[in-house]
């Protein structure tokens, strides 16, 4: 079965919320953490290369109360020949099931940056059952990432530590946005979470830095590695296995690779901390093929690839992530096609985002500039043809609209500066729950400059009458060419109020935001208005181009008529499109007379 039929049976499956289930029981095959001794020995499992498990030795350190994001840990030491290898607990091992005595004691969460990679954090399994996923039925509304910095600590350990010749009296634990919470020489060890990286693979460096700036508050940090695209036969999930929670699937690829902790026939948990911390959230859920530890001063990081979707990741906790094997959860398609006219080179991409309703328009957004990046080859000016189709479930029709834009240093940005409303209107839709189907951007860019500005405006008469009408001439002056004269005929409304009014003749367009246009992109989008979502989408769709020539009468301060009730106009207004992305205004001063 192919993988679009898969998801789209999957998401009809959709009937009711996902939800953590009560904790799970403390099994007998679990070790308490109040039965933690320091000294104890034990061993850890875990991937380093292919999809083979093997183990590594773990010697229990101390029990820090309160140190980790969801209460107390373990501090452990690892060693044996697999941690040589890889130069010691490496990121991607996070949720390696560690065991005494043969029972289940929790997995390993942290390390320490920038010092001895042998020193680790491990989350019990009591604080991670949690997580534990009730049986899945569909995806739930996600709460907000919480902030990247310092998490918690320094906690003081019961007794001092000795590693390496260095004293550690004190445990800190932050996000990988501020892992240096402790100067050299301190008696600090500050840990941060193993899955630092976000695996990406095909995408453009500014297009890896929007996602990062998007995901910094969750403490995650993008990485160009082989996130994706695995043809290895598919492995048996067991605890120790690599896999990975994948954000983006197709031509470009964004994963967190991370190890299986504990399976419950098809309920799982992994990674022993959070991945972006979303709380109830539907992420793919895929085995993973891990190609190298890539040795760092700073910290080693696993480099993997995603296998084909084999479940979900519902809960994304503190304390860890939990899963479902077996059902996929509801995704979004996103085509994109650029062609460059001057080169008469195109690049497409297709690829599946989660139907996240605060991370699917980032993803969807991220994927529509990196084919920008790649058809153009190149950031600079030039004027970009715009098409946007978005369709989704719960609409009476599929959003549209096209437009055209001109920027003098990025125009690759600038044909993106619409796509986060239209993706707000689908994913996160103030008047109806929706159901984002797909996401169509087609755009043709070219390096001329093709604006015209309002240089000149006149209209022929010093006053204007109610239900009459006037002739605006509008001079445009295209760039490098010979001024144009457009006649636009205006309207004067029967209900226009009476006395001084002006005539303003104005480009359709809006100017880029300050703050340039990554800000743009990333920014909340204006308000479009309308009181339900087909006016909402009219209002969206239909607005004024860039291309259009704005002619509106507005009346001058209070002048109204007596009133029976009826909402009296307050302007009149034209719409002229042109070739060009119009720039500038005018101003004309009249008045409008009673019949």
């Amino acid at each position: 079965m192919r993988l679009s039929t898969m998801l789209a049976l999957s998401a009809l499956l959709a009937t009711a919320l996902a939800a953590p289930a009560a904790p799970a029981p403390v099994r007998d095959d679990w070790l308490p953490l109040a039965a933690i001794r320091p000294g104890m020995r034990g061993v850890a499992r875990t991937v380093v290369r292919g999809v083979t498990v093997e183990t590594f030795d773990v010697e229990a350190l101390a029990v820090v109360p309160g140190a980790g994001p969801a209460g107390d840990v373990i501090l452990v030491r690892a060693s044996g020949p697999l941690i040589a290898r890889s130069g010691g607990i490496a990121a991607g091992m996070s949720g390696s099931p560690v065991y005494f005595g043969g029972r289940l004691a929790g997995a390993i969460g942290f390390g320490w940056t920038f010092a001895d990679h042998t020193l680790g954090l491990v989350t019990p399994i009591e604080a991670m059952r949690g997580a534990l996923p009730a049986p899945w039925r569909g995806q739930r509304a996600s709460s907000a990432p919480r902030p990247g910095a310092l998490l918690a600590g320094p906690w003081t350990l019961p007794a001092p530590v000795h590693v390496g010749g260095r004293r550690i009296a004190r445990v800190a634990v932050a996000s990988a946005a501020a892992p240096r919470w402790a100067s050299p020489g301190d008696d600090v060890v500050v840990m941060v979470p193993l899955a630092r990286p976000l695996l990406v693979s095909g995408m453009s460096t500014r297009a890896a830095a929007l996602l990062e700036d998007a995901l910094g508050p969750a403490g995650v940090q993008p990485v160009q590695g082989a996130a994706g695209g695995s043809t290895d036969a598919r492995p048996v999930l067991e605890p120790g296995s690599a896999i990975g929670a994948q954000l983006i699937r197709g031509d470009l690829n964004v994963v967190a690779i991370g190890t299986l902790t504990y399976r419950d026939g098809e309920r799982i948990l992994a990674f022993g901390h959070p991945v972006l911390n979303r709380g109830d959230s539907a992420y793919l859920l895929t085995p993973a093929v891990i190609h190298g530890v890539v040795r760092s001063a700073s910290f080693p990081f696993k480099i993997g690839s995603a296998g084909a979707p084999v479940g979900v990741v519902t809960q994304d906790r503190r304390a860890g992530v939990g899963g479902i094997i077996g059902r996929l959860p509801p995704v979004v398609g996103v085509r994109v096609s650029v062609l460059d006219g001057d080169r008469h080179h195109r690049a497409t991409l297709g690829t599946q985002v989660v139907a996240d309703p605060q991370l699917g328009p980032v993803l969807a957004l991220v994927s529509a500039l990196d084919v920008v990046d790649r058809a153009l080859d190149r950031v600079g000016e030039g004027t970009a043809r715009v098409r946007l189709t978005l369709r989704g479930r719960g609409l009476e029709g599929p959003i549209v609209r096209e437009n055209v834009f001109y920027h003098p240093r990025d125009v690759g940005s600038a044909a993106m500066l619409e796509l986060p409303e239209a993706l707000r209107l689908l994913f996160a839709n103030e008047f109806v729950r929706t159901g984002p189907v797909d996401v169509t951007v087609e755009a043709e860019i070219t390096k001329a400059r093709q604006t015209a500005a309002v240089v000149e405006a006149d209209l022929g008469q010093p006053r204007l009458r109610r239900g009459g009408a006037a002739t605006v001439r509008v001079t445009l002056r295209p760039f490098q060419g010979e001024p144009v004269v457009r006649e636009v005929e205006l309207a004067v409304p029967e209900q226009f109020p009476t006395g001084p009014a002006t005539v303003l003749v104005r480009a359709g367009g809006r100017p880029v935001p300050e703050g340039g246009l990554p800000a743009a992109l990333l920014s909340e989008p204006v308000e479009i208005g309308g009181k339900s979502a087909a006016e909402q989408l009219a209002a969206f769709t239909d607005r004024d181009r860039n291309t259009d020539v704005v002619v509106e009468l507005v009346p001058g301060p209070a002048r109204f008529p007596d009133s029976t009730g009826a909402v009296t106009p307050r302007t009149a207004k034209v719409r002229v499109p042109t070739p060009w992305v119009v720039r500038g205004r005018v101003q004309l001063a009249t008045t409008v007379d009673g019949p």
